[in-house]
C-alpha cells in the first residue's frame, strides 16, 4: 500500500517503474478497483491543492516499483517557482483521470457485462500489457477483471472461456495473453 483513501494528502508521487491501481473500499469492505497505474504517472495529486485534502482513492503496488515523491510543502513550492508543473498536472488530470472516467461510464451504462470486460481487456492491454512474441501480457485475475467490469468472477471466466475458444486470447493462472485484442470489440 502506499496511498490510503481518506489519508492527509501530503504527497505526490511520480511511478518511476511498475504497476499500481486505484481503489475505493465501498462501506462493506469490497474494492472497487479504478485505475491502473504505469510508469510516468502521478498519483496522490490533492498534494497539489492550495488547501489540505485528503486522497480519495488508495493506491497499491502490483509489482516492484520505484517512484519519486514530494512532501506537499515542497511540490507547492516548486509549483509557484514553475507553473509548467501545474499546467502538467492539470492535464494529466483532464486527459488522464476525466477520459478513463467518462470511458468507463459510458461502458457501464451502454455495454452488456461482456462488452464491459472487452473494453477493460482493451483499456488494460493500452495502459498495462506487455508485447510478447506471443500477444499482448495482461497479468491480471478473474476478480480484478470482475470488479472493474462491474460483473461477477463467473461471467468473467465464462466470456474468458468463450475468447480463449475463439483464439483471441490465453488465459493462465494470473495472466491473459490477448493474441487478437481487436476482435474483442467485434465478438458476440
Amino acid at each position: 500500500m502506499i496511498i490510503n483513501e481518506e489519508d492527509s494528502a501530503e504527497r505526490l508521487f511520480l511511478l518511476a517503474s511498475g504497476h499500481c491501481r486505484h481503489f475505493v473500499l465501498t462501506g462493506d469492505g469490497r474494492k472497487v478497483l479504478l485505475h491502473w497505474l504505469t510508469a510516468g504517472q502521478i498519483f496522490g495529486g490533492a498534494a497539489l491543492l492550495s488547501t489540505a485534502f485528503q486522497y480519495l482513492a488508495s493506491t497499491e503496488a502490483l509489482s516492484d516499483s520505484c517512484g519519486l515523491v514530494w512532501e506537499r510543502r515542497t511540490i507547492r513550492e516548486l509549483m509557484v517557482e514553475l507553473p509548467a508543473l501545474l499546467d502538467n498536472a492539470l492535464s494529466i488530470a483532464v486527459i488522464e483521470n476525466i477520459a478513463w472516467s467518462a470511458a468507463a461510464h459510458v461502458s457501464l451504462t451502454s455495454d452488456d457485462a461482456h462488452g464491459r470486460i472487452a473494453h477493460l481487456l482493451v483499456s488494460l492491454a493500452s495502459a498495462i500489457g506487455e508485447a510478447t512474441d506471443d500477444g499482448v501480457e495482461l497479468r491480471v485475475w478473474n476478480e480484478d477483471l470482475a470488479e472493474g467490469a462491474n460483473v461477477t468472477a463467473f461471467t468473467v471466466s465464462r466470456c474468458l472461456r468463450y475468447w480463449e475458444r475463439e483464439g483471441i486470447l490465453a488465459k493462465g493462472r494470473g495472466r491473459i495473453i490477448l493474441r487478437k485484442p481487436e476482435r474483442l470489440l467485434t465478438s458476440p
